[in-house]
């Protein structure tokens, strides 16, 4: 009984405060008032609104009335604008925030059943005549903050706009359908939003931001990136294939969805993307590279000597290329060493030692081209030319190879 009555007469302290901070703002904005005691205001009358304990009502008054101190502080603000006086940039479009935030959050309350089950929405159209004139200049607030380098503070305007179009206090005016300037606005708040870390601000806006049409590589590369550093894996790959479907001439979705399957040691899934983007472009020396990687860690040498060709008729120095394939070449020289006759007095001995001295022979340009392009790299090129030069007989070669090991080991 005693905790009922406490509680009773919280809830009715609350109301009483809130009443007179009520009645004294009403009195006090009928006469002009300073910016900063429209803030402190409006910092109290949202203080009250906060309470649980206060009335439905009262608290959509509170908040209302603290949106009409904003404005206020907007009006003063846009007069000496107009009258060409010294005016706070800052403030008059944060104004407007705080304006459109304070007048939702009031609908929000207001659209919960108060103390006696009922639900009031009357209160929409007025609210969508207190925010409508300002919508536009809060997408304005947005641009200015972007173009200064606040990029958190421009988002919070962006999304603030962006939000507003699907609120139901302009539900009457299909603004996401009807606003040709919620896409770039979206594009804006994802730049914003991948500046300032924002992941899930990130995703929120992508598929909006997309219909902008301007960049629309660098929105989606922004999406992939955001869902890998929230650890998805699914939608982060989801991501990089839709990245690859949709511009496929950016390679950041092509190089990320092979590096995943590289480091899975997925060959094929790895073949099939590379060799679908030389397909579809041709003219690209890095898919015949991923290509002829993948064939390679197949043990198809064949087929990955040919995908360096083409490669390498695109980019004729490309180290990496020539690098595979000697190291195709060298592959199919040593297993045709395993089934080659030994028998020197059997015909085919000679025959196959000829065709084993061509494939090393055949090893030998490219992997020694490499070595004049990457000097620096002995422990890619050393090994392969030390089993080159030991079955071509070239002694002094070889020793040179023998030193380059015996140093990397020592």
């Amino acid at each position: 009984m005693k905790r009922l009555f406490f509680l009773f007469l919280i809830a009715l302290c609350a109301q009483v405060s809130a009443e007179n901070i009520i009645r004294t703002v009403k009195d006090a904005l009928k006469r002009p008032q300073k910016r900063e005691q429209l803030v402190k205001y409006a910092n109290q009358l949202l203080a009250e609104a906060d309470k649980p304990e206060l009335k439905q009502r009262k608290r959509v008054e509170c908040l209302l009335l603290a949106a009409e101190c904003s404005k206020l502080i907007n009006n003063a603000e846009n007069v000496n604008l107009y009258l060409k006086k010294a005016y706070d940039t800052v403030v008059f479009f944060s104004s407007i925030r705080d304006i459109y935030e304070r007048v939702e959050k009031a609908d929000s309350i207001a659209a919960q059943p108060n103390e006696k089950g009922k639900v009031d929405l009357s209160g929409r159209k007025r609210y969508r005549e207190m925010l409508m004139p300002f919508r536009s200049n809060l997408l304005t607030g947005g641009k200015w903050h972007y173009q200064h380098g606040h990029t958190r503070t421009a988002y919070d305007f962006f999304d603030c706009y962006i939000d507003a179009a699907t609120h139901p206090i302009f539900a009457q005016d299909s603004l996401l359908t009807k606003d040709p300037q919620l896409p770039m606005t979206a594009y804006l708040a994802v730049f914003s939003a991948q500046k300032e870390g924002m992941t899930d601000a990130v995703i929120k806006h992508t598929p909006l931001a997309k219909l902008a049409g301007q960049r629309t590589e660098m929105v989606q590369e922004y999406y992939a990136r955001a869902w890998e550093a929230k650890g998805d894996t699914a939608q982060w790959l989801s991501a990089l294939k839709d990245g690859i479907r949709e511009n496929g001439d950016h390679l950041f979705f092509f190089t990320h969805l092979l590096n995943y399957y590289t480091s899975r040691e997925y060959w094929l899934e790895g073949l099939a993307l590379s060799d679908s983007m030389a397909t579809a472009a041709d003219t690209v020396p890095l898919f015949w590279y991923a290509k002829s990687l993948m064939l390679l860690r197949l043990n198809r040498d064949g087929e990955a000597v040919k995908a360096c060709d083409s490669c390498l008729r695109l980019a004729p120095e490309h180290v990496n290329a020539l690098y595979n394939k000697g190291l195709a070449l060298l592959n199919i020289a040593m297993a045709f060493a395993e089934t080659a006759c030994t028998d020197v007095k059997n015909p085919q001995c000679r025959k196959d030692q000829q065709t084993l001295r061509r494939l090393y022979q055949q090893a030998k340009e490219p992997m020694e081209r490499v070595r004049q392009l990457a000097p620096h790299d002995s422990k890619r090129w050393a090994p392969a030319l030390y089993r080159i030069y030991l079955h071509l007989n070239m002694g002094k070669e070889f020793d040179e190879m023998d030193r380059i090991l015996k140093k990397q080991s020592s």
